[in-house]
């Protein structure tokens, strides 16, 4: 009798660790991407799925976008440049999507690791920009002229002490193998895909010109 009761002890706490994990979404974020502009978006998505020109509030920002699925676990921003879809995000604990690289809401740093297949850089803990990466040091994450990832981290303060957390924290960068980010290992809280901006050859000449006559004495 006690070894049944000691199983069924055993059975309801897996399941209990189970539900408390993020399960993997199914949706591919990449596909928003692949929209191109607001019409491939209500082509694909259906025009009661979509709220196009609309303010959306993102850490300190407010910006021009889209929404898709407002107000359900599909919901995601969309952003353009030039009438073109440039970058798509998703923020908070959970999504329904994921990216094509394996990333999504909830996602632990040292899976994230694994992902890129080496160390990266990312900014301390605690302030507005805090646990947001800086450098993916030249990992799979850092994409290529196509597509590129922006992520950021929420921070688990409550695992470490706060003079371990201090060590992590402010406007600085850090290696994501240092004991106190490794011991919080903190979960991903915002994932933004985008497709990185080159621009012509013109916009080049105009943004040199700038940096020139900014730089040049005044007598």
């Amino acid at each position: 009798m006690k070894k049944i009761v000691l199983l069924l002890s055993l059975a309801v706490l897996a399941s209990c660790g189970s539900n408390a994990e993020v399960s993997v979404p199914t949706e591919n974020l990449n596909e928003v991407l692949a929209c191109l502009d607001a019409k491939g978006l209500i082509a694909k998505y259906g025009a009661k799925s979509v709220i196009l020109d609309t303010a959306i509030i993102t850490g300190d920002d407010t910006l021009r976008g889209a929404i898709i699925f407002p107000g359900t676990a599909k919901q995601a921003n969309v952003f353009f440049h030039e009438g073109k879809i440039s970058d798509v995000s998703i923020q908070g604990e959970s999504s329904a999507w994921k990216t094509a690289s394996g990333l999504y809401l909830g996602l632990p740093l040292q899976e994230v690791e694994k992902l890129n297949s080496k160390n990266f850089t990312i900014s301390g803990f605690g302030w507005a920009h805090g646990g947001s990466v800086v450098s993916w040091e030249g990992g799979k994450l850092a994409g290529d002229s196509t597509l590129t990832h922006l992520v950021s981290f929420r921070n688990k303060r409550q695992i470490i002490s706060v003079e371990e957390f201090n060590k992590v924290s402010g406007e600085a960068e850090f290696d994501v193998r240092h004991p106190a980010i490794q011991q919080m290992n903190p979960v991903l809280e915002q994932i933004t895909i985008l497709k990185p901006y080159i621009p012509s050859k013109e916009e080049g000449k105009g943004i040199a010109k700038k940096i020139e006559s900014s730089q040049m004495p005044v007598h």
